[in-house]
């Protein structure tokens, strides 16, 4: 049973072994010792004062939970969206960390303000989107973040980072690599309404053919992304998945020349590196489809690997290890994990 500890202190329940089963979007079975919501600064505040192990997450949808979680853990619900006319057609757009991502991507459209609409049903919350710098169909959010809020849980004072310090890389923010450590994102600040439209893409392109270029507007970019990803994505409420379980990897040149006389793959120019896609080599070695215990390879999309039910995050990791391993040995490029893991095996 989940059981609430109250005090006259604190204007915030605390639910004590508390189950985080529908907190995440792997309905992996966890509990933590303390679960808190906050839905505003003050309450982040005072509950962000804990001297025992202190976690935080928002949407869970990036999250793999092992079975005990310890300490306490903050669940960021701050929402509210302020948008602010800039010049040249331009809008500054701050928004909670807790309001959910493609709410406010569709919010955004409805006004008229375009610049979301490739990154269009990406599961979580808008403070999980700097975060991992989520990406899609051609663009990254780093191209639309114009800075972070985050409270400072050492200095108990609030920050903002620029796009240039928030150091958004491939899947990867100051954030995640913990150079800014013990830090919480309250709200992020988006400078939207000053970039194209992106149809480059192969599948958004290749969806959009028949269309004149009149027609073409981030209205129906959205559309198009949305059915892009409903036709290779699992439905999130019949199959839990966190989306990519890996990242797509990074190569050399010479490593990038040394896989393509091994494999006829595909790679996309990142300055002096080249992405590959990661599904190509795991459907290479015949992952696709496949499920082993309580695991099932997408059979869509390899990088997705779905709950059948009862899963824990041992078997996640075993599959994910026994997937990574079997493409490092025949084409030597390592596939590194997305999602975050949190908590200990009980």
């Amino acid at each position: 049973m989940d059981r609430v500890a109250t005090t006259l202190t604190l204007p915030f329940s605390v639910l004590q072994n508390f189950s985080l089963f529908n907190f995440n979007s792997l309905k992996l079975e966890s509990r933590v010792d303390e679960y808190v919501r906050v839905t505003s600064f003050e309450q982040l505040v005072e509950a962000s004062d804990f001297s025992g192990p202190l976690n935080f997450f928002g949407g869970g949808s990036n999250l793999l939970l092992k079975s005990k979680v310890e300490g306490r853990l903050l669940h960021i619900g701050i929402e509210g969206i302020t948008v602010t006319p800039e010049e040249k057609g331009r809008y500054l757009v701050r928004v909670g960390a807790g309001e959910n991502w493609h709410k406010f991507v569709m919010h955004m459209l409805s006004k008229g303000i375009g610049g979301l609409e490739n990154l269009a049903l990406i599961p979580g919350n808008v403070g999980g989107a700097p975060y991992q710098n989520i990406g899609a169909y051609g663009r990254e959010l780093t191209e639309l973040v114009h800075s972070v809020e985050v409270f400072d849980l050492t200095t108990k004072e609030t920050r903002v980072l620029t796009n240039e310090e928030c150091q958004f890389s491939y899947r990867d923010s100051v954030f995640r690599s913990n150079v800014v450590p013990h830090v919480i994102i309250t709200y992020v600040n988006f400078l939207l309404g000053r970039l194209p439209l992106m149809t480059e893409y192969r599948d958004v392109r290749e969806t959009l053919r028949g269309h004149s270029p009149q027609e073409i507007d981030h209205d129906l970019v959205a559309k198009t992304v949305i059915k892009i990803r409903q036709s290779k994505l699992p439905d999130l409420n019949k199959f839990p998945n966190v989306g990519s379980f890996f990242k797509n990897p990074t190569l050399t040149k010479r490593e990038y020349d040394r896989l393509h006389g091994k494999i006829d793959i595909v790679g996309f120019s990142q300055g002096e590196m080249i992405r590959i896609p990661a599904a190509k080599l795991i459907d290479a070695q015949k992952w696709k489809g496949r499920q082993v215990g309580n695991v099932l390879v997408w059979y869509r999309q390899p990088l997705v690997l779905v709950n059948c039910g009862g899963a824990s995050a041992k078997e996640f990791l075993d599959v994910a290890a026994r997937v990574a391993d079997d493409v490092e040995q025949h084409y030597g490029v390592r596939l590194l994990l997305e999602p975050v893991i949190m908590g200990v095996n009980s």
